[in-house]
């Protein structure tokens, strides 16, 4: 007599595993593994709105809601902004999922996503890839076939590579693939910075940074705007300064060896901002408790690079680059001859001084002629008459005794 439990299972064995319909079936390909994945499509609306499909990265419900539009066109649907947060369906894909992004960008940039739609914070795709994705370089290179521009600017001023070089592990394939897309490195941001100052705050990344400067031509000399924290105020300062402050010891002995780097450097940086890297340098040095730490190895290098800039005529630590403004000052106090003119200081000429100074009115005390100034002048004015008269005077009592022996030889010479 069979069991209850031996019907049982004699009836689940009867039965059929549904079948599943293959055309309902979707394969996308794993990022990571780059094996097939199949998921199954949705025969009918998903619990899920199309907003939230594309947070969780639910390929099947994008596909089901692109698909099955028939009052809205597909591209104005995955141009449409969630009302939550103002972002397309692309911005929700790329910074809601770290994994398998690249189906789902792809899907909805073939399908007629704006790949340069902007965020509230004028943020693109092309920006937020970097930041979001491990890695990122499939989809900025999807991207940039959709038509984003690689030198697209955020709120802040950030391109692409200022994204790229201060988020991406390891930056140097997506830096590259920007740079061959048309990327110009001396972009920068509202801080006056390009993407090379991002770079040291990335981490000690010699080979991206030598590729920016050697390959792609990278403005060393380029100025940001570093926040004093004492005085909460800006001052201008070069990569140098950025690699003091964030301790890039190995950047650093890159750009003192590279006479490329150098020739920009020596233009641009000044005492002030070598002393204030030297400091933060010395403040991280106090800090740390080992004996020999790389805050003394980029303190001698900080050191080095001063000793070179001093020994550099052309650089602003030199000798005679602080001697020019005293040269040219005193140059232009020279007449423009071979030979300095000396001029007499006459009773006129001083006179004539002190009436222009009068005419001219002083940015600080402006004089006003007083009784006592105009007889001055009046009387100074008698006695340069007089001392004319009487000059005039002598000169004709000399000039007579001559003009008489004159006229005697003119009648002699008659006579003879």
């Amino acid at each position: 007599m069979p069991t209850l439990l031996t019907r049982t299972f004699a009836l689940l064995n009867n039965i059929k595993p549904p079948a599943i319909d293959q055309e309902n079936v979707l394969t996308v390909i794993n990022a990571d593994t780059e094996q097939p994945i199949k998921l199954s499509n949705y025969n009918k609306k998903p619990d899920v709105s199309i907003w939230k499909a594309a947070e969780l990265g639910d390929l099947a419900a994008l596909e089901y809601y692109v698909h099955h539009t028939n009052s809205v066109d597909p591209t104005t649907l995955l141009n449409t902004r969630d009302p939550d947060t103002d972002c397309t369906l692309l911005h929700l894909v790329v910074s809601n999922n770290h994994q398998n992004m690249v189906p789902l960008v792809k899907f909805l940039l073939e399908h007629g996503a704006d790949a340069s739609a902007r965020n509230v914070y004028n943020v693109q795709a092309i920006h937020m890839v970097s930041l979001h994705c491990p890695d990122p370089l499939a989809s900025i290179e999807l991207l940039l076939d959709h038509k984003a521009s690689p030198n697209a600017r955020d709120g802040d001023g950030w391109t692409p590579l200022h994204y790229a070089a201060r988020f991406c592990h390891p930056p140097d394939p997506v830096l590259q693939l920007l740079v061959s897309k048309g990327a110009d490195v001396n972009l920068t941001d509202a801080g006056h910075k390009s993407p090379l100052f991002g770079l040291l705050a990335n981490g000690d990344l010699t080979s991206a940074l030598d590729f920016l400067i050697h390959s792609a031509r990278a403005d060393v000399g380029i100025r940001g705007d570093f926040l004093d924290q004492v005085s909460r105020k800006t001052r201008p300062g070069t990569i140098v300064l950025q690699a003091a402050k964030y301790g890039r010891l190995d950047c650093l002995s890159l750009l003192i060896r590279s006479p490329v780097a150098m020739q920009q450097l020596r233009r641009v940086i000044n005492q002030d901002e070598l002393a204030y890297a030297q400091k933060l340098v010395k403040e991280h040095q106090s800090r740390s408790k080992n004996v020999e730490t790389k805050w003394d190895l980029i303190l001698q290098l900080l050191e080095e690079l001063e000793d070179i800039l001093e020994k550099d005529p052309m650089s602003l630590l030199s000798s005679r680059h602080k001697l020019l403004p005293t040269a040219a000052s005193s140059s232009a106090n020279t007449s423009s001859g071979s030979h300095p003119i000396q001029r007499r200081h006459t009773l006129m000429s001083m006179l004539g001084s002190m009436r222009t100074k009068k005419m001219i009115p002083q940015p600080q005390v402006v004089e006003r002629k007083t009784p006592t100034t105009t007889k001055l002048f009046r009387k100074m004015s008698r006695i340069i008459k007089r001392a004319k008269s009487d000059s005039h005077a002598i000169l004709q009592q000399q000039q007579q005794p001559h003009q008489q022996d004159d006229n005697n030889n003119v009648l002699d010479g008659m006579t003879r």
